[in-house]
């Protein structure tokens, strides 16, 4: 089906023009675009490119000079043209862009329903709002929007290369804004294959979080899946766009580690950075992969709660992977890192004065700003510090910190968001249950999981088991259990059965789809009571509405218990967190609470330095555990060292950072544009789609933006398939808070992939662009001829450019009588399409070919007024784009005088980007791209 040299065009990107196959794979191929200077890899399975050949009669280029085409014929799989007295393969050509061309084409087309007009229209201005919306990108999370993480995406994903230190602390949802930061570059064509490296434990949570989060399904390549991906001397890594594979397996794999650095990737994801060892003679091979992936990719992301506990050398080797150049030297570094303290410094003066706090004793502004008043005593805020009025003296507190974050924010790569800086976590509370062992159990004294030496059919002897039931009994709320073992889970989800309760169990052993089903059955109000999860239950999934956790045992790392912790502590939860946890007396399990709790105080507060406690006490902590020293002063000593590692975390702890990586004024902006579009508009749209392409669809809330349906492939669908939905149906809802409770069902924004693809299938949908209708009309002869048409602006560029937010691709709809009189201001186009009839099809086909040389004529004139229509629009555009990116030019002029991260090459790079926007601005094309013939009849 596809050979190199054949030209297609991408229904996702229309912007990017015609292309050319330059390169066939296994499993796919390369489209090169020339207008966009643009490269894509397609796999062979796509669906959203668009054939592009030439008629007879059509125009064409060739070295230079312009042809007609006088005949057409096809040869291994590629047309070829003739042309004076010669055929030329497509490969050759340059692909013509014609009015006329367009023009004969659609009327050569088999008419289609009067509908599919006024949904090409629709499809085309939704697209033009959303192409220009200054959200793109940010609508589709199947979560709560949190501003922390709306404003970092939106700053990073906008950049030209995204590279930044993600380092919020625990259950600030950093896995979270890394997937909005990539959704959006790739909605946008900015990173078109990524790569994610995570610790072995967290594959899946990631797989999960990508798939359910932002409906981004990614490859998992581990140490079982590798062999089945290889087809002779295929690279796994270049059929797969999106993959996450474990580092610490291909680290360890050299075959796999040369596969994956021979692929390219325009995006590279790095999950607990900090374990990235480093040292300037040995570094480690996990370093040094993520070190040539770092400079042959353009976009790198690194998240690490902790990214200083090894030390600062090691967290500035990582600073090295995303910018070699600005970080060349550990003692310019650290430096730069003391001015940037004094700046924090300042910013916790300037704090309290942001506050109605009428108690603020003034401050000695000159002195306070040091050696930055020469900077700021021009300022007006700066003059205003010293106002009578709070109200002023607030705001130019808040412009003097603006100040300081551009001047040492801007271009910065390292964004931090504490629980004490955003707030609105709930408090926890531990509840403790000892319980006498017995003989069955007496492996719990040296064994951290007793149940693994004890014989299935003899579990039911455990206290555990027996505290459990009547917990349960007690218990008048929802209740998450969390166990290690997927055995386990499933013993207790069929015991707590028999016994009577509503369970469900949740692990690895199950499906996919069954697990969310099992989710959702907790989430429901009527559903289950309780949720027996394996540890998998800690990751990727949230169960806030529920606030009773039970943890039937005790994992033996810190991280993992926060995991656990973090299911149920999570913004959003109103109620104290109650953790109950069951131990045996004299038991690993009860050292192993008394380790969490009295050293770490972790069931209480979240830890960033657990892991870095375990490893300083890891000797006297095993003999501990294993009972082998019972000595309760190591818990003292443990406590002393935790408090001291936490103290110099505070003290290091920089409020201008956590300035920098939100500011809640543009956050709420941001929020607020996302709340107005991302489903505005849509409950109708997904009616008359599913309608146009006969998929079963059942509306179950017609309230607009609390809409809820039920879809599902119908046996007389026009398409093969529906992107989500499975073979016995979805539900999809366009309440963000609603579906993000719930793990059966789709959150449907106009980013939602089945949305996407249905306005996709419908400009793909040829037949479509000619339709006919009949307007019984009593005031017109019957027999007249009216024609609508739509034709589009648009221009083609590489989505760098961000052509699109200012002139994305624009319908002009017209309506013209047979004498070329324009009738289209005096009626909307949704008011007049509700005056129009359907007509048969073949009385159709008659029509047009009957009309053929008039429709000729009128739209002709249909194509001259639309350009006279195009060009304000273009203007405007054309105006709003200079001064966009020339707003930004001077704005990093003007910060580069304070600020040395603002490096030359960036703003040249932004001069280049107006230069050259403006250009293709210029060279716009007004396209025809739908034609409606109308009859009028008499009224009956």
């Amino acid at each position: 089906m596809y050979q190199i040299g054949q030209r297609w065009s991408s229904r996702n990107e229309p912007d990017l023009g015609i292309g050319i196959i330059t390169e066939k794979q296994h499993k796919s191929f390369v489209l090169f675009f020339p207008d966009a200077e643009a490269e894509r890899n397609y796999a062979n399975s796509q669906t959203s490119l668009v054939r592009r050949t030439l008629t007879k009669g059509d125009q064409l280029f060739f070295e230079g000079e312009a042809y007609q085409v006088e005949d057409v014929r096809e040869y291994d799989l590629l047309m070829e043209y003739y042309i004076g007295d010669e055929w030329i393969d497509e490969s050759e050509i340059e692909f013509p862009r014609n009015d006329k061309n367009e023009l004969d084409s659609i009327l050569a087309l088999s008419p289609a329903r009067r509908m599919w007009f006024d949904l090409r229209r629709k499809t085309l201005e939704f697209q033009a709002i959303h192409s220009a919306s200054p959200v793109r990108g940010l609508m589709g999370l199947k979560a709560e929007l949190l501003p922390h993480q709306i404003y970092l995406a939106h700053d990073i994903a906008n950049r030209p290369a995204a590279r930044a230190l993600l380092c919020d602390e625990v259950g600030m949802g950093k896995t979270l804004e890394a997937g909005l930061i990539l959704h959006h570059r790739v909605l946008n064509g900015l990173s078109r294959r990524a790569l994610i490296l995570t610790p072995t434990n967290l594959q899946h949570q990631w797989l999960v979080e990508m798939l359910r989060r932002f409906h981004q399904p990614f490859s998992l390549i581990n140490e079982s899946a590798y062999e089945d991906y290889m087809e002779g001397d295929d690279n796994p890594f270049d059929d797969q766009a999106f993959v996450i594979a474990p580092i610490d397996w291909v680290a360890s794999n050299g075959k796999a580690a040369q596969h994956m650095l021979a692929s390219e990737w325009d995006m590279v994801i790095v999950d607990e950075a900090h374990h990235l060892s480093w040292d300037p003679e040995t570094p480690s091979i996990a370093y040094q992969l993520v070190q040539r992936l770092a400079e042959a990719s353009e976009s790198l992301l690194l998240l690490s709660a902790t990214p200083e506990q090894t030390g600062e050398l090691e967290h500035f080797s990582r600073l090295q992977l995303l910018d070699k150049e600005h970080y060349h030297s550990f003692e310019a570094y650290q430096s730069q890192q003391a001015e940037f303290k004094q700046a924090a410094e300042l910013a916790e003066q300037l704090l309290p004065f942001t506050e109605a706090d009428n108690t603020l004793e003034a401050l000695d502004w000159k002195a306070a700003f040091g050696q930055y008043f020469t900077d700021v005593q021009a300022k007006d805020w700066f003059a205003e510090l010293d106002s009578s009025d709070k109200a002023v003296q607030n705001q130019a507190a808040v412009d003097g910190i603006n100040w300081l974050i551009d001047r040492h924010g801007t271009g910065r790569e390292v964004f931090r968001n504490t629980r004490a800086a955003i707030g609105g976590f709930p408090e926890r509370h531990l509840n403790t249950y000892p319980l006498a062992n017995n003989e069955y159990f007496e492996s719990a004294q040296h064994h951290v999981l007793p149940e693994s030496q004890v014989d299935h059919g003899l579990w039911e002897h455990d206290p555990r088991w027996e505290w459990l039931k009547e917990f349960l009994d007690t218990a008048r709320t929802k209740v998450l259990v969390i166990c290690h073992t997927a055995d386990m889970a499933r013993w207790l989800n069929d015991q707590l059965t028999f016994a009577g309760f509503i369970s469900a169990d949740f692990h690895e052993q199950m499906p996919l789809i069954h697990r969310d089903r099992a989710a959702a059955y907790f989430a429901d109000p009527e559903g289950a009571q309780v949720l027996v999860c394996s540890e998998i239950g800690s990751e990727g999934r949230n169960f806030q509405f529920s606030h009773n956790l039970v943890m039937y045992d005790l994992p033996e790392h810190p991280d993992l218990l926060e995991q656990r912790i973090g299911r149920l502590d999570r913004l959003g939860q109103r109620n104290t967190v109650e953790i109950h946890v069951p131990y045996l007396e004299n038991s690993v399990q009860e050292r192993l609470c008394h380790w969490y709790h009295k050293a770490l105080n972790a069931f209480n507060r979240t830890t960033g330095v657990g892991d870095k406690v375990n490893a300083s006490f890891k000797e006297p902590l095993q003999a501990y555990l294993l009972g082998n020293d019972d000595d309760e002063a190591l818990l003292d000593e443990a406590k002393v060292y935790h408090e001291a590692l936490l103290k110099q975390m505070e003290e290091g702890r920089n409020r201008l950072l956590e300035m920098t990586s939100c500011r809640p004024g543009e956050a709420k902006v941001l929020i607020d544009k996302i709340n107005e579009q991302a489903t505005h508009g849509l409950h109708d749209y997904i009616d008359q789609v599913t309608h146009a392409f006969n998929i079963h669809a059942e509306c179950i809330n017609d309230t607009p933006e609390q809409a809820a349906w039920f879809l599902r492939p119908s046996t007389d669908m026009m398409l093969e398939a529906l992107p989500g939905i499975e073979e016995e149906g979805k539900m999809l809802m366009l309440d963000r808070r609603q579906a993000s409770q719930r793990e059966d069902v789709a959150f449907a924004t106009w980013e939602h992939p089945l949305i996407t693809m249905l306005m996709d299938e419908v400009q793909g949908f040829d037949s479509g662009k000619l339709t006919s209708a009949i307007l019984p009309i009593a005031a017109l002869p019957e027999g007249t001829v009216l024609v609508e048409s739509m034709f589009v602006i648009e221009t083609s560029g590489h989505p760098r450019l961000k052509l699109a937010q200012t002139l994305p691709m624009t319908p002009i709809w017209q309506l013209s009588d047979a004498n070329g009189k324009f009738l289209h201001n005096q009626f909307t186009a949704d008011k007049w399409a509700e005056k129009l009839k359907g007509v048969p099809n073949r009385v159709a086909e008659q029509w047009i070919a009957a009309l053929r040389s008039q429709l000729l004529d009128i739209l002709q004139a249909h194509q001259l007024n639309a350009q006279d229509q195009a060009r304000p629009t273009v203007h405007a555009a054309k105006e709003a784009y200079q001064r966009k990116w020339q707003g930004e030019i001077d704005r990093l002029r003007e910060l580069q005088q304070q600020n040395s991260a603002i490096k030359d090459e960036q703003i040249e790079l932004f001069e280049s980007y107006l230069s050259e926007g403006l250009g293709r601005i210029d060279e716009h094309q007004v396209r025809l791209d739908g034609i409606r013939i109308i009859l009028t009849t008499k009224p009956g």
